[in-house]
């Protein structure tokens, strides 16, 4: 009975073998821890992997004024010039929309305070957010469709003040 004998290139094959496979099963534990370690990270599982949340009340809360939901126009119809750059400048720190600003379409000329234009649709808003701003303007209802609003600036009309800004106080931990 003969015994088989390897030769050398048979060990060398043999051992080649095993080494590719140690190599693949390497590589595949690492893919494997590697991919269980990013979705621990991206979950947050791991400590740290996601920055601290800040408490809920840091988070800014978008304040919605009344008055910034309808179009104000400001015309001039008083003798002076620039009045309807300035009072618009001054009507959008109270947080109004403002639409077109220009001399007055109807090419009034007047020596009273001013009027207040509006359609059926806009007149509780020229009740509610307009006319306190400019008391005695004349309210006058035209045939618009919108809730647009204008302000006609009269030689009387008063100078309208900005508002000062409000301060906000960052709680601790923001």
């Amino acid at each position: 009975m003969k015994y088989a004998q390897s030769t050398g290139r048979a060990h060398a094959r043999d051992r080649k073998r095993r080494r590719s496979l140690m190599v693949l099963i390497g590589v595949g534990l690492a893919v494997v821890l590697g991919s269980a370690y990013a979705a621990a990270y991206t979950t947050g599982m791991i400590p740290g992997s996601r920055p601290p949340q800040k408490p809920a009340s840091c988070s800014p809360t978008k304040v919605v004024h009344a008055n910034a939901g309808f179009v104000l126009n400001v015309y001039n119809a008083s003798s002076g010039q620039g009045k309807a750059k300035e009072t618009a400048k001054a009507l959008k720190a109270h947080h109004f929309t403002v639409g077109v600003v220009s001399n007055d379409p109807y090419q009034m000329k007047l020596k009273t305070v001013g009027q207040i234009r509006f359609g059926p649709k806009g007149a509780a808003k020229a009740k509610q957010f307009v006319q306190p701003l400019v008391p005695g303007a004349q309210s006058m209802t035209d045939g618009r469709d919108d809730d647009s609003i204008d302000v006609v600036l009269g030689d009387a009309f008063p100078t309208i003040d900005t508002p000062a800004p409000t301060t906000s106080t960052t709680p601790p931990g923001c």
